[in-house]
């Protein structure tokens, strides 16, 4: 709760990233709220109003991934709203044509995304939703230690630079 409102407000990009991975932590602690206080909230040196408030917002997304039925997989709608936003002005900045920058850094990321979205089998998937996965995938195979290979590291280095890019330009709009 805490970290992902930091992160809201910050870098919409790793808020979607901490989502999921929290989302994964709920699923792992198989919707148990008393379980996620046990393995999660008891974890923060924080005072019991934090901690009751933590709790209430697992709560609230517990009860949201029943309602959407989301138990097994998936994202919860209002991450998907999100991403589809970043989806749209990834879409606006290639059209408008105007932003070179941005243009250049999507050059340099859609052949590692085309070949991630075939390794997925997410071919419906936008470019921007299959960076994210992409992205996330890379982070638990880091949590995971795994090691993975210098080609890999580059490939999502420009994946990770265009989301970046993306990122900044949609917190700029949000606060304008």
């Amino acid at each position: 709760m805490i970290i992902a409102e930091q992160k809201r407000k910050e870098n919409v990009a790793e808020y979607l990233l901490y989502m999921y991975q929290v989302e994964d932590m709920i699923r792992a602690n198989k919707l148990d709220l008393d379980e996620i206080e046990r393995t999660l909230i008891s974890k923060f040196e924080v005072p019991y109003e934090v901690k009751r408030d933590m709790r209430e917002w697992y709560k609230n997304l517990i009860a949201m991934m029943r309602d959407e039925q989301k138990e097994e997989s998936g994202h919860l709608n209002i991450l998907e709203t999100t991403a589809g936003q970043l989806s749209e002005m990834h879409h606006q900045l290639l059209n408008q044509g105007i932003d070179t920058n941005y243009r250049e850094a999507y050059g340099k990321a859609k052949p590692h995304i085309e070949a991630l979205r075939m390794r997925s089998g997410h071919g419906n998937d936008s470019d921007i939703q299959v960076a994210l996965n992409g992205l996330y995938g890379l982070l638990i195979l880091k949590l995971k230690k795994t090691l993975i290979t210098e080609e890999t590291t580059a490939a999502f280095d420009t994946i990770r630079e265009l989301v970046a890019e993306l990122s900044s330009r949609y917190m700029e709009g949000a606060m304008k």
